[in-house]
């Protein structure tokens, strides 16, 4: 695998890949897991050449101390991204290679970014799409892989990718759980043996929602979901929302697409998680 510090020499090093070949990007924070390597394993299928990038972002963090204590395995990660043989890793030297080159933009997410994660971490997305579209015009790729963990954030990039007209397919991969069924995230990593146990509600919960909906309204549903998860968790919020717009609904109707998204703190630590609801 070949490891960039800087953009320049990636650039240059993709410039001279042959044009006729295929390229996909793997975007992450490191603290790499089963779930990144889906993606890569993803990528490789589909393309010729995969990039995978580590970099914490710090615009992307609205608590200082959550940007502080996001966990930083870099050796354990070039293991991980070498055991499934991943092409490229751009690992920037700092925040300055990444954004030195960053042209201003705005655009309009409309109801994507005004609920949920949006609404709940304030400026979070603006970061997110700003690194994105960086790190997109950096590595120029065909392809850009993201899990559906962050269901939201894969929704934001795929509408920024299509209203910049940026020639890239961006697609969304299943999430990766571990076999108790708790959603693979480097955040994972900050919790303690007893609270992994107790994260296991989140999925529990998400599970009873998805084999207990039907036609209807949901509040009643919601409202034990929530209580479920008190037991254990910290809920921010657990919420029933339309696919395709991720706008919050308060009954549900046949022949349209909803999922399920909790977020919960457990000690200290913010895991989310989201589900497909069939009606």
């Amino acid at each position: 695998m070949k490891v960039f510090s800087t953009q320049d020499e990636l650039k240059s090093f993709l410039q001279r890949f042959s044009t006729n070949k295929s390229v996909g990007f793997v975007p992450t924070m490191g603290a790499l897991h089963a779930g990144h390597l889906s993606l890569i394993r993803a990528s490789k299928a589909d393309t010729d050449l995969t990039v995978c990038s580590i970099f914490v972002n710090p615009t992307q963090f609205n608590e200082s101390a959550d940007f502080e204590n996001y966990p930083i395995t870099i050796d354990a990660d070039i293991e991980l991204l070498e055991s499934v043989s991943c092409d490229v890793l751009y690992l920037p030297n700092s925040p300055e290679d990444v954004y030195k080159n960053e042209v201003p933009f705005s655009i309009e997410t409309g109801v994507l970014s005004e609920v949920m994660e949006g609404k709940n971490r304030l400026g979070h997305f603006d970061g997110v799409m700003r690194v994105v579209k960086l790190l997109l015009e950096i590595v120029e790729p065909d392809k850009a892989y993201f899990g559906l963990k962050d269901f939201q954030q894969y929704a934001i990039i795929k509408n920024m990718v299509d209203k910049l007209g940026m020639k890239v397919d961006v697609v969304g991969c299943p999430i990766i759980r571990e076999e108790s069924g708790l959603a693979m995230s480097s955040r994972n990593a900050l919790l303690s043996n007893t609270d992994k146990k107790k994260a296991l509600i989140i999925y529990q919960t998400l599970k009873e929602l998805q084999n207990s909906v039907e036609v209807g309204e949901v509040s009643d549903l919601i409202n034990k979901g929530l209580e479920q998860l008190k037991q254990y968790t910290e809920p921010e919020y657990l919420t029933i929302a339309e696919s395709d717009t991720l706008q919050p609904v308060s009954r549900l109707e046949q022949e349209k697409k909803y999922r399920a998204f909790i977020v919960a703190r457990i000690g200290g630590v913010r895991l989310i998680d989201n589900i497909e609801i069939f009606v």
